[in-house]
């Protein structure tokens, strides 16, 4: 075999150079030719958050994702997040759209504030079956039923229903601060709450829709913050509240019979002749002598 000469292996080298060169400016061109996904940035949750409750700068981040993978008004800056009041649970990892913000100023489509698998169903309530007008838009009560004996055999009352979210009171579906800060001091704009909306299940749903219509409905507020498990409350009769208890019935003792008075002694008889008369002294009869 012929040995290759300096000069043949250096022209050898500029070969596989010019190949090689060749080759990576092709790949090159077909990778630039390929479109690339675009990114935008999102905020997410990086925990749980509770509905109602203030965002922290702790509890959300911003990540990049792909432009189609973004949900309709995600919220794309954490300035816009920090500080404002979720509307329902975000779970962790979720992107945090508008909808799922309470933004002052910005009122939300009714229908995107019932919560997911509920149904919205509204009760008619007075100042004193409505709670005097306290209960405002994102508040939670329970709900009593009272049926009469016609329905029960005998007057009942229980608690239905327990923790339902209000998502209006009368057609306002967003609770005013102003309404809030001032409930309770203007005594006619808390007797103007004629209606509620309340979030239940289907279930939930029929169960309500039957109060209405046999019985009598009444709410119970229930605090700001929300307390865990539902309380056990039995059913409630008159008869719970006052025991057996009946009025006593006339006596039946015969009455005494009243002591019979004695006679009065008759008066004195005058005497035929006039010179006495008789008196009588219990038993004894005397004869007085009147000169």
């Amino acid at each position: 075999m012929a040995k290759l000469s300096n000069k043949g292996l250096l022209g050898m080298a500029l070969l596989l150079s010019l190949a090689t060169s060749v080759l990576v400016y092709h790949y090159l061109k077909t990778v630039s030719t390929v479109p690339q996904q675009k990114e935008v940035s999102v905020v997410v949750a990086r925990a749980d958050i509770p509905p109602r409750t203030r965002i922290q700068a702790g509890m959300v981040k911003e990540v990049r994702v792909p432009e189609q993978f973004v949900e309709p008004n995600a919220v794309h800056e954490l300035a816009k997040v920090v500080g404002v009041v979720a509307r329902e649970q975000i779970m962790a990892g979720e992107q945090i759209t508008e909808r799922r913000l309470v933004i002052a100023g910005k009122p939300a489509d009714f229908t995107g504030m019932i919560p997911s698998d509920e149904r919205a169903v509204t009760v008619a309530v007075t100042e004193v079956t409505g709670v005097a007008g306290f209960v405002k838009p994102g508040d939670y009560v329970d709900v009593l039923a009272t049926f009469d004996q016609s329905i029960a055999g005998e007057n009942v009352t229980k608690m239905i229903l327990q923790d339902i979210l209000v998502l209006a009171t009368n057609h306002d579906a967003q609770a005013s601060p102003a309404n809030v800060a001032n409930a309770g001091r203007d005594k006619k704009d808390a007797g103007k709450t004629s209606t509620v909306t309340l979030a239940v299940t289907p279930e939930q749903a029929a169960q309500l829709a039957l109060m209405d219509e046999k019985g009598k409905i009444r709410l119970a507020l229930r605090p700001f913050i929300p307390s865990t498990g539902i309380v056990i409350a039995n059913t409630v009769t008159p008869r719970d509240l006052v025991g057996n208890f009946s009025l006593p019935g006339p006596s039946k003792t015969p009455d005494k019979p009243a002591p019979k008075a004695e006679p009065a002694p008759p008066a004195g008889k005058a005497l035929p002749d006039g010179h006495g008369i008789q008196m009588i002294r219990g038993t004894k009869v005397e004869t007085v002598t009147i000169n």
